[in-house]
């Protein structure tokens, strides 16, 4: 869950291929990935009362990993949906 994360964990950094700032981590197993957050949703089901969080990304630099060895990789997709919570909830605070 995203209260695993912290501010330690990824930093903001300016995108070289968008407008858009990218998020590199900072710590785990995929520390040094920069990645740009695309369009982000958010999907309530009635029937369980929980919602999901929708993203896409673009990974901007992963040179220890394939970008295709990354994108198919369920774990890291999963981190990135906890990082994206900590900084909306994060902001929502302030």
């Amino acid at each position: 869950m995203y209260n695993t994360i912290t501010e330690l964990d990824y930093t903001f950094v300016e995108s070289t291929e968008s407008d858009f700032y990218g998020i590199r981590l900072k710590s785990g197993k995929w520390e040094n990935v920069i990645v740009v957050y695309g369009k982000v949703s958010i999907k309530e089901s009635p029937e369980t009362g929980f919602a999901t969080l929708a993203f896409s990304y673009t990974i901007q630099d992963s040179t220890s990993f394939q970008p295709d060895e990354l994108e198919n990789n369920e774990e890291f997709k999963n981190h990135l949906g906890d990082v994206l919570s900590h900084i909306i909830n994060s902001k929502e605070e302030t």
